[in-house]
């Protein structure tokens, strides 16, 4: 259905290919998640939307312009003045030590990227592309299968190595795809949520929780005991599809950019409109 545009990114996907992730070694028992070459849209809603089951699509972007133009040194010349937010990081890890949640910042792109230069920047790019230049979101293409949802939002990411995004989950369908570098994604299924500890909803990160599925401590949250994961990682040019209320944790195993498309239909769309505007009158930023 897809494939790469060129002959060199293809030979970059197939060096790069991931090793099965479910030998990676973890505390918790893992198994990878299915990977497929992207299915019709009818397929697709039918085997893994209807039932929320999570799936990798193997180079879902890799016939799309970004796959051919975006790079560091290309983004931080044709559009290093244009403004983006940042999420602050300790040790690779985005902090959740504000009122609001994660403590964010603005900086332009070309500011952001000589950071990231440096080897250990202290933040993570994290902006709407709804925010972003027109040229520059004409790059990507919002996926068939969220294409005619009623309610969308989509986000560019932009880190270093070891970032660090903590277990949380969202209201919405999620498709996150990688266009340059590698990530690690480790997933917990809905119907295990007592077992990672979530939030309570007044907490400043109220889709989160108290645990860290990657390095768990069995002795402050026993229940982690009972968790079977799942984990996928992921190469430049593939997608992941993350089912609504999946608890996700991701990490950036080498300099990589990506953009997400969330959705939803029908009334749940009402729903994630609702959700919006309560957390923009408590000031939470995520």
């Amino acid at each position: 259905m897809h494939q790469p545009s060129s002959d060199r990114h293809s030979a970059a996907a197939q060096e790069r290919r991931p090793t099965p992730a479910a030998a990676a070694p973890s505390p918790i028992p893992v198994e990878a998640v299915e990977a497929v070459a992207p299915p019709a849209v009818a397929a697709f809603e039918r085997a893994y939307v209807v039932p929320r089951r999570p799936v990798v699509l193997r180079q879902l972007a890799g016939d799309w312009p970004a796959r051919r133009r975006w790079s560091l040194d290309y983004l931080h010349d044709q559009f290093g003045t244009a403004a983006v937010r940042t999420f602050r990081t300790d040790d690779g890890r985005i902090a959740m030590q504000s009122p609001t949640g994660a403590v964010q910042g603005t900086m332009r792109l070309g500011e952001f990227i000589a950071l990231l230069r440096t080897g250990s920047p202290s933040c993570y790019l994290t902006s709407r592309l709804a925010e972003l230049p027109a040229a520059l979101r004409a790059d990507v293409r919002p996926p068939a299968y969220c294409a005619d949802a009623g309610w969308q939002n989509g986000n560019l990411w932009i880190g270093a190595a070891g970032t660090v995004a903590p277990l949380h989950r969202d209201l919405a369908d999620n498709l996150h795809v990688v266009i340059e570098g590698r990530k690690r994604i480790m997933l917990v299924a809905p119907q295990l949520s007592a077992h990672v500890y979530p939030n309570p909803l007044y907490d400043p990160f109220p889709n989160g929780c108290r645990s860290n599925i990657e390095a768990p401590d069995f002795t402050a949250f026993p229940k982690l005991r009972g968790v079977q994961a799942l984990v996928a990682e992921l190469a430049a040019g593939d997608a992941i599809y993350i089912p609504r209320r999946w608890w996700h944790h991701v990490r950036t195993m080498e300099p990589s950019i990506s953009v997400n498309f969330w959705w939803a239909r029908g009334a749940r769309s009402a729903l994630l409109v609702a959700a919006d505007r309560l957390k923009r009158l408590r000031g939470i930023n995520r």
